[in-house]
């Protein structure tokens, strides 16, 4: 790290509130960063994504937004019956967020009223699971993210609808820099659909824990599709899986100049499994860097992970996805699988599925496509009177069904679809 930028950030870490209840955890979090300083091309996780050329270059990294929008700011909410927690900035705007009936199946606070409030369960797992010796994004966030939402889902509850956590910057010609903080607690034997989904500018770093207790079910929502074309973004989920617990992560990707997803995922106990699906689509000069692990800890436990890509004109994809099976995962189930369409000579795309196995009654698979569209269908279609465009939008809408159509929510499937269809007709 640079030595300007160490100076930077240590000058306005001093300026920082010292009565903030977190503060001693963000100083630990700053020696952290420091100690790592930002990923370089030498780094093998980011070896395909120049990221710290490009933050240092376009963002004041030590300066996170503090501003709120004003209140008439235009919130464009998903139309869909949902628990809407709507951020501006990073920060929960009350007036935006509607909540109504939420009280009998779960708690949700600021950190801060987390901390005074409900203590022993948000201390229990906050920074414990995302932690900041282990990646610098995670550092650089628990070192100047102001504050974050805790949703604690009670034991046995079945939520009538989703919960959607919107988030979205005010458009500025500043570019800013925001570290949004999420933690989600499923209790035992709860289930839950949650819906992370951005319309932000600027850089954004996010951090996220979920964890899931005995018997929770979970499906996890990551869209990525209303982001400025301008906008970078960090965005870290930590998961984390008590026994006979099932999570799905969904994570759709075809807004923003930047985008890398660290999503990982713990499996703690047996009997307890995981399902990845992710779809990115690109165009332009986009880049997305998916990086995904799932760890098996404990006997009996299965993955599942399909991860599409469509990447078009001078776009670049990357997948870079590790499944560990411990010595103890015994019995273990495991299956990755990253598909790809590259349909630009222009286009760039790394894919590296990876397994490391360490136990030997197992079934385990990997592997990785790359290809374009099939000729043989694209000219049935055309004898059949379809434009040569029409015939390959519908051949690349026939690969990303696979991915959309694996989503349970009726209303968020055709809404995806829509905003995809959407994006694929202005190309």
């Amino acid at each position: 790290m640079s030595s300007s930028l160490r100076q930077s950030l240590t000058q306005y870490f001093q300026t920082l509130d010292r009565s903030h209840p977190f503060y001693t955890t963000r100083q630990q979090a700053l020696k952290d960063f420091e100690e790592q300083g930002l990923p370089t091309l030498k780094n093998e996780s980011y070896k395909y994504t120049p990221i710290t050329s490009l933050l240092t270059t376009h963002f004041d990294l030590n300066r996170p937004v503090k501003t709120m929008p004003d209140e008439d700011t235009p919130v464009c909410y998903h139309d869909m019956d949902a628990y809407h927690i709507v951020l501006l900035n990073s920060s929960m705007s009350n007036e935006h967020t509607q909540l109504s009936g939420h009280e009998p199946f779960m708690q949700v606070f600021t950190f801060r009223e987390a901390y005074r409030l409900q203590k022993h369960a948000f201390l229990e797992h906050f920074t414990q699971h995302a932690q900041s010796k282990e990646d610098v994004f995670i550092a650089l966030n628990t070192a100047l993210f102001e504050d974050g939402i805790f949703i604690h889902i009670h034991d046995h509850a079945i939520i009538d609808k989703p919960i959607l956590l919107y988030h979205y910057t005010t458009a500025n010609k500043n570019q800013y820099t925001t570290h949004p903080r999420l933690l989600v607690v499923a209790g035992k034997d709860s289930q839950t659909s949650i819906i992370t989904s951005w319309q932000t500018t600027g850089f954004t770093n996010a951090v996220a824990e979920v964890i899931l207790q005995e018997g929770a079910q979970m499906n996890y929502y990551i869209l990525q599709t209303k982001m400025g074309h301008q906008h970078h973004q960090v965005n870290t989920t930590q998961c984390q899986q008590a026994q006979h617990s099932t999570l799905n992560t969904y994570t759709f990707t075809w807004s923003g100049a930047l985008v890398r997803n660290n999503l990982n995922s713990v499996i703690n106990a047996p009997y307890s499994g995981a399902n990845m699906y992710g779809l990115y689509s690109l165009h332009r000069q986009q880049h997305v860097d998916n990086c995904t692990t799932i760890d098996h800890r404990k006997p009996h436990t299965y993955s599942n992970e399909l991860y599409k890509g469509i990447i078009m004109d001078e776009s670049t994809g990357i997948f870079n996805g590790r499944i560990y099976v411990r010595p103890e995962a015994q019995k273990t189930s495991a299956l990755q699988t990253n598909n790809n369409l590259l349909l630009s000579n222009h286009a760039t795309l790394h894919t590296k599925p990876q397994l490391e196995i360490w136990a030997d009654d197992v079934k385990c698979s990997h592997g990785a496509t790359t290809g374009q569209l099939d000729e043989e269908q694209l000219f049935y279609l055309r004898t059949r009177g379809l434009q040569e465009s029409t015939a390959r939008y519908l051949l690349r809408q026939a690969f990303a069904s696979e991915v959309i159509d694996k989503i349970p929510l009726a209303t968020l499937r055709k809404q995806l679809y829509s905003s995809w269809a959407a994006q694929e007709m202005l190309q």
